[in-house]
Order: structure tokens, then C-alpha cells, then sequence
């Protein structure tokens, strides 16, 4: 891949899904630098989540423009390998048009979603097992009921199921992103 040559992966998904795990695997795999989109947060989303009240779109709006401020200035640095995996829940499909359009205006040469997908049951057993995370399981719901997988028009987007194991879940992840990676190069 020629130095000029550039890619953000989103992984995205609702609460639980295990974004930061497969995005970090596929961050060291892939020697992409790895952002937490949570930590991008705003004070004032971070405080509403913990007490349990979801965002609105409005709540979001500060969020991405952070992710994408992130995004933007990774790619002006040019180094050798700018590539770079991001967490963003991005449920909606107009989230990612954010998304996706302010990367493109960025310079990414490739721009691709790895939607992480589960049943809503699943997804509040395993946020209720987890500690020391903003996101509570009473949040899960509200992002179920807004929730918008990408669609087959969506071409830069791949829905993976979380189910399985996360061994299995990161080595399906893995997989199509060497695939991308590689069309690229």
C-alpha cells in the first residue's frame, strides 16, 4: 500500500457487541491505530447514559463531530500505515452517512462499517455482566427501539453476528477486513 493510501474501519453496534474487543484484535492484527469512540463522549452524554437516559440524535451531534475531527487529523498526519479502527455505535444509517461523508472528505481511500450484530436479549445479559462501563443494560432497549442495520444498499458496510465466540466473531472480522485491505493495496 503506497503511502497516499489510507483507511478508517468503523466497528459498530449496539451496547454489548464487543466493539472494543474486536476493534482492538483487528488494531494490532491489521497495525491500525485503535480509537475508543466512547472516550469521545462529551461530559454531558457520558453524565446522561449513567443515569440511564438515552441520546437523541442532538446528544449525538457533538460526538461526531469529535469522532470525525479525530479521524480528519489522523489522516492530514501521513504517516507511513495512517490507518485507523474507530468504535462508534453509529445506529443509524444517517449516523454513518456522517460518518462515512466526513472520512471521504478526509481522504480515506477506504471507508468500511463492520456492523456487530446480536439479539437484544443477548446484548443485555452481557451488559448487565459488565462492570465499570457507563452504559448500563436499561440503555440497550432505547437503542433497539432506534436501531437501523445497514441495508444491502449499504455497500461499505458488513454485518457480523456477535453470537458465537469471540474468537469466532474476530477471525470473521479479520477475515473481510484483509479481503479490503488488500483490494486497496
Amino acid at each position: 500500500m503506497s503511502n497516499e493510501e489510507s483507511w478508517i474501519l468503523f466497528i459498530a453496534g449496539p451496547a454489548g457487541s464487543g466493539k472494543s474487543s474486536v476493534a482492538n484484535f483487528l488494531a494490532s492484527t491489521l497495525q491500525a491505530r485503535f480509537i475508543e469512540g466512547d472516550d469521545l463522549h462529551p461530559k454531558a452524554n457520558i453524565d446522561k447514559m449513567h443515569r440511564g437516559e438515552p441520546l437523541t440524535d442532538s446528544d449525538r451531534q457533538g460526538w461526531f463531530e469529535a469522532i470525525n475531527e479525530q479521524a480528519s487529523a489522523y489522516n492530514k498526519q501521513r504517516l507511513q500505515r495512517h490507518h485507523l479502527i474507530i468504535t462508534c455505535s453509529a445506529l443509524k444509517r444517517a449516523h454513518r452517512d456522517i460518518l462515512r461523508e466526513s472520512c471521504q472528505r478526509a481522504g480515506y481511500s477506504l471507508v468500511h462499517f463492520f456492523f456487530l450484530d446480536a439479539p437484544e436479549s443477548e446484548l443485555r445479559r452481557r451488559t448487565e455482566a459488565r462492570k465499570n462501563h457507563f452504559v448500563k443494560s436499561n440503555l440497550v432497549h432505547s437503542q433497539f427501539e432506534v436501531l437501523e442495520r445497514p441495508r444491502i444498499n449499504e455497500y461499505d458496510a458488513t454485518i457480523i453476528s456477535v453470537v458465537p465466540p469471540l474468537d469466532e466473531v474476530q477471525s470473521e472480522a479479520l477475515k473481510v477486513a484483509a479481503q479490503l485491505v488488500k483490494k486497496e493495496s
